[in-house]
């Protein structure tokens, strides 16, 4: 018969005390590692392409360039699913994202804009809500045409300037209840020396509105700072969105502005009326 020692067995090694676990954490490290790595090369076309689809094709980033972490884009508005056209504002859209907070479940996102904006704007969103801090960002009021009606008809152009308070939503929640689902807070929006392309008249003025926003509807308010066309209003926006108010012109500007006014809505009361 053989002896034991003149074959070759295969022998077992004895386990070493909390070996499997040691294994199990190279495999997590392992996994995190990969995540990590295709999480760095996640293209910003492919974020892009996620924000005009859950924005209807309203917001456009054309042009994206860099990743998750960093990248940039051009902005664009349109008049959403379906537009053949888009205004395009000058200048790079810039974002950056935070790694150490997702580790809380955190995604921080700090976004700025090389023309528009003087300085960066932080946005935080959790699994409950989000939250953007106050800020403020100049635009070109060519922009409103891709918001569509009326402005796609009138072209207007001048400056435009929005200037906001911290605004945060949650993403859970009944409308009509505090802290219902939607964002709150409030905006000011501020359109200077503004014109429009079916009117020799330059400028038509300069006006203000105020909104504030509460769950899924916001309030606004429009009043007018100065000009020849005057024009006042309020409404709603949101899923139901309206606006209700009236438009006149100056004595001596009504002649230049009859066309413009008829445009804008009925004439009743000496007034045009402006129902959107």
């Amino acid at each position: 018969m053989a002896r034991l020692e003149a074959l070759r067995l295969v022998r077992r090694r004895s386990a070493r005390p909390g070996g499997g676990w040691r294994r199990l954490g190279w495999i997590a490290l392992g996994g995190v590692t990969v995540a990590l790595t295709m999480l760095a090369a996640f293209p910003a076309a492919w974020i892009a392409d996620g924000i005009a689809s859950q924005s209807q094709r309203r917001v456009l980033l054309a042009d994206a360039d860099g990743s998750l972490w960093n990248g940039s884009a051009t902005l664009a508005l349109s008049a959403g699913a379906g537009s053949e056209t888009a205004t395009v504002l000058p200048g790079r859209l810039q974002w950056s994202v935070a790694f150490w907070p997702l580790l809380t479940g955190t995604l921080r996102v700090v976004v700025t804009h090389s023309e528009a904006m003087s300085g960066p704007v932080a946005l935080a969103v959790t699994p409950l809500g989000w939250t953007v801090q106050a800020g403020a960002i100049r635009l070109p009021a060519s922009l409103l045409e891709g918001v569509g009606a009326p402005f796609n008809t009138l072209r207007p152009d001048g400056l435009m300037r929005i200037d906001w308070s911290a605004l945060q939503g949650r993403f859970f929640g009944r409308a009509g209840e505090p802290g219902a689902a939607g964002p709150n807070g409030h905006l000011t929006l501020r359109l200077d020396q503004i014109s429009s392309a079916v009117s020799r008249l330059r400028p038509l003025g300069s006006y203000r509105a105020e909104i504030d926003w509460t769950g899924a509807e916001g309030k606004l308010e429009l009043t007018t700072l100065a000009g020849p066309l005057h024009l006042q209003g309020s409404g709603t926006l949101g899923r139901q969105a309206r606006f209700e108010g009236t438009a006149n012109a100056d004595p001596d500007a009504a002649t230049q502005l009859v066309g413009l006014l008829s445009l804008l809505g009925r004439r009743e009361d000496n007034v045009t009326r402006l129902r959107f």
